[in-house]
């Protein structure tokens, strides 16, 4: 089977290689608009694959996507996110494709993508990314109870950026640590920022708890990689071994409680993480793709 992988390069990269690497003769094509000079090419390989699979990709009419379907290509569908929220403007202005609704093969990474596609008319079925985002090995919790929070330098529209540093001046005398390049606007005294860390190993050695708020989200990899190091997590949405909260009341109400609480790994946590591993997720994809080539 030859496969084709579009869409957002930090994923579909990956993807590719570990699809490659279990037996199917997949690669990761570069969008035209970033390496316009290997156009012919990718042009030429979707032409020869047997199957498109994008990960992040646009449904509206006249998208890459709907486009392959036109020529009659068969396209698996990939929703990790903030798609979602692309796809639903789409609808509302009346750009969604049709097309792409009804014969592409819809795949979401959370069960709560599926229901907000479904309100769209595109049935998806609830698989994650294979990527191995559960690399983590459980290791004691630290004698100092501190929390992660992950923001990027610049947080784009699904970060709920004000509701954590909420959190953050709630608790003065809980410990913050952050890593993606954010910097508080005002220094906060509990607040340690990191900037990008390449060993994130160290840092959850550091630390017991992940606390993730968000506007909207796909299944969050930070938040599965903290259940692998058998950390406890607080987020917006649900999951086995995740205390779920609908905002920074309830957040630092968690981690106060956490706080006092926590003393041993989150076991919980890490059976749901096992589920994310490279032996699990690769080989389920494996499988489903070949089925749907026939």
């Amino acid at each position: 089977m030859r496969l084709a992988v579009i869409g957002l390069p930090f994923f579909g990269e990956r993807v590719a290689a570990l699809l490659a690497e279990a037996g199917i003769d997949a690669r990761f094509l570069p969008s035209p608009v970033v390496e316009p000079r290997r156009t012919p090419w990718v042009l030429a390989e979707l032409v020869r694959s047997d199957l498109v699979y994008a990960i992040g990709s646009r449904a509206a009419r006249g998208a890459p996507v709907d486009l392959l379907l036109r020529l009659g290509k068969k396209v698996v569908l990939h929703w990790a996110g903030s798609d979602v929220l692309f796809a639903q403007r789409d609808a509302e202005s009346g750009r969604l494709s049709r097309r792409v609704a009804e014969r592409a093969v819809h795949w979401a990474v959370a069960p709560w993508l599926v229901e907000e596609l479904g309100a769209l008319g595109i049935a998806a079925e609830e698989r994650p990314l294979p990527l191995p985002i559960a690399w983590g090995e459980p290791v004691p919790l630290p004698e100092t109870f501190r929390v992660l929070v992950y923001l990027p330098e610049r947080p784009w529209e699904p970060y709920d950026v004000e509701g954590t540093l909420a959190v953050m001046r709630a608790l003065p005398d809980v410990p913050f640590l952050v890593v993606g390049g954010y910097v508080p606007p005002a220094p906060l005294p509990n607040v340690e920022a990191l900037g990008f860390v390449p060993n994130m190993a160290e840092v959850y050695r550091r630390t017991s708890v992940l606390l993730r708020l968000t506007h909207h989200d796909g299944r969050s990899h930070s938040v599965i990689e903290a259940l692998s190091f058998g950390r406890y997590v607080v987020w917006t949405y649900g999951l086995p071994g995740v205390v779920r909260v609908s905002g920074p009341a309830e957040a630092a109400a968690a981690i106060a409680r956490l706080r006092a609480e926590a003393h041993g790994l989150n076991e919980r946590g890490l059976e749901e993480a096992a589920r994310y591993r490279a032996e699990v997720l690769v080989p389920e994809a494996v499988e489903r793709l070949r089925s749907i080539v026939g």
